[in-house]
């Protein structure tokens, strides 16, 4: 079949799919505020700063919290220069301990040398905030390993006290901060949380704040990693109920500060790697940096905020489709020249719900790897499917990918492409979708960002993963992070791992990292397409904690590493892929 007809046809089979009941939730205020803000920075601080642990046990002694040189202000400067909207405090953990003079415990700043026991983080964290234009969010654990109360229903109450004090003392709170957390108290007893109580009172003392985790308002993604799923949606419960997802994740190993982790911050790689996977796929970015015993954010910190911080802004700085592009658009109703205009307030409609497609056309080929989609969430999500194509030098359509929701933000790392023509197609059966901003670029080649593996942030498929996890995908096995790894089920023995190179690559060595020393056989096969057969470029018997081989260099598209006997089941710290040694 012709490719213009194929394309066509692909508009006719999207407008014939996906017939669900039409979404009718829709974001308050408040949740598309939030949304809009895509980063927020979680700041771990606390007695398990002084004492290197992450989960304090609410024995600890007051005095041990004393930061030498706490500045709030550096660490919402760090925040603002790396792009974050909102900055959440660990207010109060699991110990009890609280950064304020609460008037409801002993264990409190107010008997810590600290400023002389007149000290109060909350104030100065909140201050330093709004200094900086940022909004202020606040984490209160419900467990509480110190309060005496906690298992009875006086602890709620007790709760509900120190509520009321951090939400009336602080000005405008934008987010308050639940996890789940329940365990026994120095009593011995499990609480029985009142949350309708606690959302209650949110409401009457910061009635725009949104509540998360454990709340009606945000909900966690489901992992610590930081990613979202591939087309995750922010309509719940039948298209009845708008719930956004939050990605939570650590710029280190620890939640909490550790001075034997300062060599372990998250590479850039990996931190690219999970904003594609988190704001790139509807759904914000919760990420921690903790501050250390003075009280600051530990300089490999803030050096890679700076450069995450950069990275991202350089993946917009360009739009190619306002240099010259002209937009034309099928079943158009509101002008599509307006989706590269920077303005979330102007887009483009289709005429009616169902098919359509929107194409910008350049005067000459233009080099570009990145897309860039936003949807218009005031109206919902309508979106159910979409592709990018790119006109070739024959004249036809190739796809480039093909996606299911866009909502706030869709982001598609693109093969390597040079074209006269881009095209979007979309479907949305119910409701005739907005888009408020496309943008087409040309960013830093993303395996860049690592330490020269051509694997390196690149798409990837496994076979088997444990528990059906986003926290052990096959992702974790190419984002350059000794921390993080993908995991297979306890019976899996044969699996394989396969990853998309995003253009011909010359390959010629392979590296494996193993949890432990498991695999016993395997295959490192490539092929030029997604539909060609696999060849084998290498075979090897074990492999380990630490493998390097070369071989004769091979030209392809796509790699996978085919494990085909293990002695339990396979795990990976990395796999990398090099070009031949020159």
């Amino acid at each position: 079949m012709n490719a213009r007809l194929a394309s066509v046809a692909v508009v006719a089979a999207l407008a014939l799919a996906s017939r669900a009941a039409p979404p009718t939730a829709r974001p308050t205020p408040q949740q598309l505020a939030w949304q809009r803000m895509e980063m927020t920075m979680f700041c771990h601080f606390g007695v398990n700063t002084f004492t290197d642990r992450e989960w304090g046990d609410g024995k600890e002694d007051p005095a041990i919290f004393n930061p030498s040189a706490l500045d709030c202000r550096q660490w919402a400067r760090a925040a603002k220069n790396a792009g974050f909207k909102l900055m959440i405090l660990t207010a109060k953990h699991h110990d009890g301990f609280c950064l304020w003079p609460s008037k409801h415990t002993e264990h409190s700043v107010k008997n810590s040398p600290w400023r002389g026991g007149k000290g109060d983080v909350v104030r100065e964290f909140a201050d330093a905030c709004r200094a900086e234009g940022l909004a202020l969010g606040l984490y209160l654990s419900p467990w509480d390993r110190h309060e005496a109360s906690y298992g009875t229903d006086a602890y709620n109450d007790h709760f509900c006290r120190q509520l009321e004090e951090l939400l009336t003392d602080y000005g405008t709170v934008a987010e308050v901060w639940f996890d789940g957390a329940c365990g026994e108290g120095p009593n011995g007893k499990k609480q029985v949380y009142d949350f309708p109580r606690w959302y209650a009172l949110i409401r009457k003392l910061q009635p725009d704040a949104l509540i998360a985790i454990c709340g009606p308002d945000i909900r966690w993604v489901g992992n610590e990693s930081g990613v979202a799923r591939e087309g995750e949606s922010s309509v719940r419960e039948n298209g009845t109920r708008w719930h956004p997802a939050e990605c939570d994740v650590s710029i280190r190993p620890g939640w909490f500060y550790h001075a034997a982790e300062d060599a372990r911050v998250k590479p850039l790689t990996h931190l690219m790697d999970i904003y594609f996977k988190s704001v790139g796929r509807n759904s914000g970015l919760l990420l921690n940096v903790p501050p250390d015993r003075r009280g600051l954010f530990a300089d490999p910190d803030v050096a890679r905020l700076a450069e995450f911080g950069a990275a991202t802004r350089a993946l917009y700085a360009t739009n190619l489709l306002a240099q010259g592009a002209v937009a034309t658009a099928v079943s158009s109703g509101r002008g599509a020249d307006a989706l590269a205009d920077g303005n979330l307030d102007t887009g483009w409609t289709p005429a009616s719900p169902g098919a359509a497609w929107i194409e910008w056309r350049f005067p000459e080929p233009r080099a570009f790897n990145l897309l860039n989609l936003r949807e218009d969430i005031r109206a919902g999500e309508n979106v159910r499917r979409h592709r990018v194509l790119a006109r070739n030098g024959s004249g036809d359509w190739d796809s480039l990918a093909v996606g299911t929701v866009i909502g706030q933000r869709a982001l598609f790392r693109l093969p390597e492409t040079t074209s006269a023509a881009v095209r979007v197609e979309i479907e949305a059966p119910d409701a005739a979708a907005t888009l408020v901003e496309a943008g087409l670029h040309r960013a830093t080649p993303f395996g860049a960002w690592g330490a020269g593996s051509l694997a390196a942030g690149r798409p990837a498929t496994a076979s088997n993963v444990h528990g059906r996890n986003t926290q052990y995908g096959g992702d974790k096995a190419v984002d350059n992070d000794r921390n993080t790894r993908w995991a297979t089920s306890d019976e899996t023995r044969e699996c394989w791992l396969e990853i998309d190179l995003q253009g011909e690559r010359e390959i010629g060595r392979c590296a494996i990292a193993e949890l432990e020393p498991r695999i016993t056989k395997f295959r490192v096969e490539v092929r030029a397409a997604g539909d060609a057969p696999w060849q084998t470029a290498f075979e090897g018997g074990k492999a380990g904690k630490k493998f390097e081989a070369s071989f004769p260099p091979v030209r392809a598209r796509h790699a996978r590493l085919h494990i085909l006997e293990a002695t339990f089941a396979p795990t990976i710290w990395e796999f990398e892929l090099f070009g031949p040694l020159k």
